[in-house]
């Protein structure tokens, strides 16, 4: 399982880096930074925080725990609005 695992009704296109997702079940869609747009990716390719982290040290200058806390700030965010399943892998 993908760190962030997004909702049946959500459509992410990386849109030349700065993100867009979809919730096709409200008609409304989400316009991510650059940086949250990298940490989607990521989270939507990695199973484990430190592959994410890793992933993305060599793409954003931050610490490993600013990564992890950009990883479940997003996660959070996300599910929030329920544009990604509850869930997912722990840090």
């Amino acid at each position: 399982m993908t760190l962030i695992r997004l909702a049946e009704q959500t459509v992410f296109d990386p849109a030349d880096g700065t993100g867009v997702l979809l919730d096709t079940a409200e008609g409304v869609y989400f316009e991510l930074n650059p940086t949250a747009t990298l940490i989607l990716e990521a989270s939507l390719r990695c199973e484990t925080y430190d592959e994410a982290v890793r992933d993305l040290a060599e793409r954003i200058d931050a610490t490993d725990g600013e990564l992890r806390e950009g990883i479940a700030s997003l996660a959070a965010q996300l599910t929030e609005s329920r544009l990604a399943e509850p869930g997912g892998v722990s840090p």
